[in-house]
This record gives C-alpha cells, structure tokens and sequence, in this order.
C-alpha cells in the first residue's frame, strides 16, 4: 500500500524542449491572468482587453501566438481544480521579479474593471503566497498597479 500512495503522488519531470517550456510558462502565466478575471463571476470586455495587453507587452506576442495562448490558458482554466500545479511550474523557471511581475499583473488585471472585489484580491493573495512573494511585495504590487491608472 505504501508503495502505491507514493507513486500516485510522485511527480515525474518530463524533458520538454525550450519552445515548449516557454509556451507552458507563458500559458501558466496567462491561467493566472484568466483566473482573475473570473474571480468576480463577470468578465467584463476592459477585463479582456487588459488581458491581451498584458500578455503581448511581457511575452512580445504576435495576434497569433497571443491568441493560442489565450485559448489554450482559457481551456486550462476551464479544467482548473488547483493552482498548485501552475504555481510549482512558475517557481521552477521563474527568478523572484518575474514572479513579482505576474502578481503586479494580476493587480493590473483587478484594475482594468475599475472595480477591486474581494474575490480577486483573495486570489492574488493565494497566488502570491504559492509563489513566495511577501505581504510587502504583494501590497506593492497593489500599489504599482493602482498608481499605473488602471483604477
């Protein structure tokens, strides 16, 4: 029995290709980004906008790379029960400002509604703990967003 439960939770690595690595990161990065505008039950067109924005101005995405990575990151999204995942992939090939810009991301993301609801901040909050980010940090970011004038 004790055999089993540790291959069932044992984690194989797979060697993938850097190509695929970065498309997995970046479609990690853009799940994140697709939660928060789910967080609020409502996803507003200024919400979507801000999504592609973010994602073309941090991966310097063509229409057509950002939009398989977003259908991609939509349908994981879909199929999401844990960020547990993507946040290990994140933190395996990620330096800490790179993790700090996804939760600032995240902010911009609250922001792009005008409107900042509990449920996004929670998220983010979860996100930036399973990404080693600090309290400061994380208020930081807050603050950075709210600054940027996507309030």
């Amino acid at each position: 029995m004790k055999k089993i439960l540790l291959k069932f939770l044992s984690i194989e690595t797979v060697e993938i290709g850097s190509v695929d690595l970065e498309h997995a990161l970046r479609v990690a990065t853009a799940v994140l980004l697709v939660e928060v505008t789910r967080a609020d039950f409502i996803v507003e067109p200024a919400e979507r906008q801000k999504l592609r924005q973010l994602l073309e101005q941090q991966f310097e995405l063509s229409e057509a790379e950002l939009d398989a990575v977003l259908e991609q990151a939509e349908a994981d999204a879909d199929r999401l029960v844990s960020l547990q995942h993507i946040t290990r992939l994140i933190n395996q090939h990620y330096d800490h400002a790179m993790k700090l810009r996804i939760v600032q991301m995240m902010w911009h993301m609250v922001y792009a509604d005008g409107e900042k609801d509990h449920y996004e901040e929670n998220l983010i909050r979860q996100v930036a703990d399973l990404l080693y980010i600090s309290h400061s940090e994380f208020i930081q970011a807050r603050h950075r967003a709210e600054a940027a004038g996507d309030t």
